[in-house]
C-alpha cells in the first residue's frame, strides 16, 4: 500500500563499508563521519530540519514522491565490520526497533555486506507480527567516494521505506529490494552484490518505482508486534563433498551441537554410502535436527531421486527453497524456543516468514465465465462432498472476475457467500482485490462477513487498500463503520 503524508524513519548504522572513510591502511570505519556526509549532501538532506538534532535529516521534496520522508542516523559504537556480526548483535538491532516501533513508520538497517543475508534472514524471524517496512542495505563501495554504490542504495532504500508500506524484513541492493530470508550474497566485487535465486524481487527501481504486491507478504494485524531476542548458537553448516565419511560427520556432529543445516548436492541428494548414512541416523537419532538445503543458487530439495529419498528415511528434514542462510537462522530461532526435536522438524517444513515455498496445492483454475456457469449447473444436482469442496472455489473465480450474474445465481441456489477457498479466502476478498465494485456492492447487500481473515491474516479491506481500488475501499470502510455503530 502506498502513504502519503510525514514519515519518519529510523536508519540505524551497525557499520560496514557504506559509512567508511579512506585512510592510508585502506577503508576504516569512523565514529561521526556517516553523519558528516549526510549532511553535506544535497540528495539525502536539504538541511532545513538539522537544528534541534543534529542526527535529523530529511530528504529533498520531490514531485514523484510526495511524501516528507524525515529520517533519524542511529549509529553504534563501536561500529562493526559485518563479519563479525554475531547472534547478539542481531538481538540488538531488533531491541532497538522494538523500543522505537511506535515512533517510527519505518525501519532502515545500513550493514556490511559480508553477512547481511544472515541478519536479513534473522530479523525476519526474530521481528514477529511485523506491521511496518524494514530495510537492510549497504554498499560495495563507500559514500565518501566519488563513485560509489551508497548514494543510490541508501536513497532507494529511503524512498521505499518513506512511500511504501512492505510489512516485512527486505535487503535492497542495485535497485532491487528482496526479501531478506531469500537472500544470498553472490558477489564480492560486482555492485549486484545479493540475488533472490527461489523468489521475485518485492520492488524493482527504474524509471519508476514498481512493488511487487503478489510477492509481498501480508501484514499481521490480529496480533501485536513483539520481538524474539534469543537465538541458539549451537547450530552448523556441514557441505557434502564427494569422499565425505562417517567419521566427518560424528567429528562435526559433538555436543553442545543441536542443529545441522546438510548441504547437499543438486536436489537434495547426498552419498548412498551405508556407514555415511548410518551416521546421520545415529546423530539424527541422538536428537539432533537435520536440515537438507541444496547447494544449488536455484531449485528446491526434493524426493525424486532415490539419494534424496534416502535421506529422508534416515531423519534427514528437507529444507525445500531455503537458503543456507534462511535454514541455520530458522534452526537457530526455533531451537532458542526450547521445542522438542520432532517440533523443530515440523516447524522447520512450514513457511513461516516467507523463507520458503510450501508444495503445490492441486488448484482449480476458473477463468472461464461459460465454464464455471457449467460446472455450477452440473453441482446445482448434487448435494455431496464434490459440490462442497468446489462451490467456494466457483465462488470465488466468479467474484475474481467480475461474473456478477453468475454468483447471483449461485447464491440464489443456496450457495454459502461467506465460504472460502483453500487460502482462506472469500468472494469478497477476491472481489476487493479485483477493484469490482458492483460485485462487493452486491455482497454487502447479501450481509456477507465483511472481516473475514485468510490464510494471510488479510482482509477484503486491506486487499482493496493494497491495490489502490479507492473506489472499493471507501465502501468496505463505509460499511464496516455502519456495522460498528450498528452493534454499538
Amino acid at each position: 500500500m502506498k502513504i502519503k503524508g510525514k514519515k519518519k524513519i529510523l536508519v540505524i548504522y551497525t557499520g560496514g563499508t557504506i559509512g567508511m572513510k579512506a585512510s592510508p591502511n585502506g577503508y576504516i570505519p569512523v565514529e561521526g563521519y556517516l553523519n558528516e556526509v549526510l549532511f553535506h549532501s544535497s540528495i539525502l538532506n536539504d538541511q532545513i530540519i538539522k537544528n534541534n538534532d543534529e542526527n535529523v535529516f530529511r530528504l529533498p521534496n520531490s514531485e514523484k514522491h510526495q511524501n516528507n520522508v524525515i529520517y533519524r542516523l542511529l549509529e553504534y559504537s563501536p561500529l562493526l565490520d559485518s563479519s563479525n556480526m554475531g547472534m547478539e548483535d542481531w538481538g540488538k538491532i531488533a531491541q532497538d526497533i522494538f523500543e522505537n516501533y511506535n515512533e517510527y513508520d519505518a525501519f532502515i538497517v545500513l550493514h556490511g555486506t559480508d553477512t547481511m543475508a544472515f541478519t536479513g534472514s534473522a530479523l525476519s524471524f526474530m521481528l514477529k507480527n511485523l506491521q511496518k517496512t524494514v530495510i537492510i542495505t549497504g554498499s560495495q563501495i563507500p559514500l565518501s567516494e566519488l563513485r560509489n554504490d551508497g548514494l543510490d542504495n541508501l536513497l532507494g532504500a529511503l524512498l521505499i521505506a518513506g512511500n511504501y508500506e512492505i510489512p516485512e524484513v527486505g535487503i535492497y541492493f542495485n535497485n532491487n529490494l528482496l526479501r531478506g530470508n531469500r537472500v544470498t550474497k553472490v558477489s564480492a566485487s560486482e555492485l549486484e552484490a545479493f540475488q533472490s535465486g527461489n523468489y521475485p524481487p518485492l520492488v524493482k527501481v527504474g524509471i519508476d518505482i514498481n512493488v511487487n504486491w503478489n510477492a509481498v507478504l501480508s501484514a499481521a494485524t490480529s496480533l501485536p508486534f513483539s520481538i524474539q531476542k534469543e537465538m541458539s548458537p549451537y547450530i552448523g553448516t556441514l557441505r557434502v563433498f564427494p569422499g565425505i565419511t562417517k567419521e566427518n560427520i560424528f567429528n562435526f556432529a559433538k555436543p553442545p551441537l543441536k542443529g545441522i543445516v546438510l548441504h547437499t548436492y543438486g536436489a537434495g541428494n547426498a552419498p548412498a554410502n551405508p556407514e555415511f548414512l548410518e551416521a546421520l541416523k545415529f546423530v539424527s537419532d541422538s536428537g539432533i535436527v537435520i536440515i537438507n538445503c541444496t547447494q544449488c543458487f536455484q531449485g528446491n530439495v526434493e524426493a525424486h531421486y532415490e539419494t534424496g529419498k534416502i535421506l529422508a528415511e534416515v531423519g534427514v528434514v528437507g529444507g525445500s527453497d531455503m537458503t543456507v542462510e534462511a535454514a541455520l537462522s530458522k534452526l537457530s530461532y526455533l531451537l532458542a524456543q526450547k521445542l522438542s526435536p520432532e517440533e523443530i522438524k515440523q516447524e522447520m517444513t512450514k513457511n513461516l516468514r516467507g523463507e520458503l515455498s510450501e508444495p503445490r496445492k492441486t488448484k482449480f483454475s476458473f477463468k472461464d465465465k461459460a465454464f464455471i456457469k457449467s460446472v455450477a449447473e452440473v453441482l446445482d444436482s448434487d448435494s455431496g462432498e464434490v459440490k462442497t469442496a468446489l462451490e467456494p472455489i466457483l465462488l470465488c473465480s466468479c467474484a475474481s472476475l467480475g461474473d456478477v450474474e453468475q454468483l447471483k445465481a449461485m447464491i440464489d441456489n443456496g450457495a454459502d457467500i461467506n465460504s472460502s477457498d483453500y487460502d482462506g479466502r472469500t468472494a469478497l476478498h477476491l472481489s476487493a482485490s479485483e477493484g469490482h465494485l458492483e460485485v462487493v456492492e452486491y455482497l454487502i447487500s447479501k450481509n456477507v462477513n465483511l472481516n473475514p481473515i485468510d490464510r494471510w491474516g488479510g482482509t477484503p479491506l486491506q486487499d482493496a487498500i493494497r491495490h489502490q481500488h479507492i473506489h472499493v475501499s471507501n465502501l468496505l470502510t463505509l460499511s464496516i463503520g455502519k456495522l460498528k455503530q450498528g452493534n454499538n
